[in-house]
This record gives structure tokens, C-alpha cells and sequence, in this order.
């Protein structure tokens, strides 16, 4: 009888190990994987949608003053509907991925600017994948405020047209993922590469 409960807590125990190994191998295919950004469909800051806004014309009132008392507090907050397409190894087609939080920060001619985390589960795979984004933003500071420059440059990227103007942008994440054994947190921030 002893010999029979061994022999099922060893294949128990195999059965574990082999479900570990697949959920590792997964989280060294996405660690692996080519990110690129194909598309911001949606940019609310604080209830403004900023795909909207060319000029300063084109901001009510209420808008303005909503966005300077986040700004002045820098309790900014956005949701984003993105579209980011994952590229596997070959032969890791099938292949996905719970995120259940993600780390992220946006960089300005290598300096952050902005950042800000994701704590909705968001559910990966290879190919394009577009997810909708809550987030508080962190605007970089100076002397303990929140810097304006970084906000209007921010405000003006996403509506520049002309790419021989624009200062280098890097999009980095660092996600959480679930495993079997708990999360995982990746090392190391990865980079998000602009497909345009």
C-alpha cells in the first residue's frame, strides 16, 4: 500500500514538474518575443481624449482645467486602446500569456518622462493583440513638481505628423506574468518598438 501511494505521489509529482517546465518555457517565449506597437486607437487623459486636440483651440475649458488641477498634483490617469503585435519564436505559435500586472515607462530621447503601471490581467498571444488600458501616470519631476515641458512634449508627440521632428520615443514594459508556482516578474524592462 505504501509502495502504491509512492508510485502516485512520483507521478503526481512529474505530472507538477512538467506543467512548470511548459509555464517556464512560456515565460522565456514572451521574454524572447519581438514587441511592436501597430496602433493607439484611444488616448484619454483624465476623461480628455487627446487624439483630438491639434491646438489649444481645440480644448474646452473644463477640459483645461481638469487636466492643470491632475497636472498640479500629478495625479494624471489614462486609458489607452492599443494594439501590440507579439512575435514568438517559430514553433511557439500556440503559445499564451496572462499578464497580471505590467510595469511600464515611456522614454524621451533616452530620459523617462512618464510612467505609470497596469493592474487589470490583460491575456497575450502571438500575433496582434489589442487591449484596452487603465493606468496612473507618473510625470517625471523637478524640484518635487511635476515638469510642464514633459507634459506639453508628451501632448504634442501624439499629434505630430512630420517623423523627421520627433525626438527619439522608447515605449518599455516589464511585465508580471502567472505561472504555475505564483507570479513572475521579468528582470528587466523590454522594449516596445513603433512599427511605423
Amino acid at each position: 500500500m505504501i509502495r502504491k501511494i509512492g508510485n502516485y505521489t512520483l507521478v503526481l509529482a512529474l505530472l507538477l514538474l512538467s506543467f512548470a517546465c511548459k509555464k517556464t518555457s512560456d515565460v522565456e517565449a514572451f521574454k524572447e518575443a519581438d514587441y511592436k506597437l501597430q496602433s493607439v486607437d484611444k488616448v484619454e487623459l483624465n476623461g480628455v481624449n487627446l487624439l483630438k486636440i491639434k491646438t489649444a483651440q481645440d480644448m474646452s475649458f473644463s477640459d483645461v482645467a481638469k487636466l492643470f488641477s491632475a497636472f498640479s498634483d500629478n495625479n494624471l490617469s489614462a486609458v489607452s486602446t492599443i494594439g501590440l503585435d507579439v512575435a514568438l519564436g517559430e514553433g511557439q505559435e500556440e503559445r499564451t500569456m496572462t499578464v497580471s500586472q505590467l510595469k511600464w515607462q515611456l522614454l524621451v530621447d533616452d530620459q523617462q518622462a512618464v510612467s505609470g503601471i497596469v493592474d487589470e490581467p490583460v491575456e497575450l498571444k502571438n500575433g496582434l493583440n489589442v487591449i484596452t488600458v487603465r493606468s496612473p501616470l507618473k510625470l517625471t519631476e523637478v524640484n518635487g513638481r511635476p515638469d510642464m515641458s514633459t507634459l506639453l512634449q508628451l501632448a504634442t508627440l501624439l499629434n505630430q505628423d512630420s517623423a523627421s521632428t520627433k525626438p527619439d520615443i522608447k515605449l518599455q514594459i516589464k511585465p508580471t506574468i502567472l505561472t504555475s508556482v505564483g507570479p513572475l516578474e521579468i528582470p528587466s524592462f523590454i522594449t516596445v518598438t513603433d512599427n511605423k
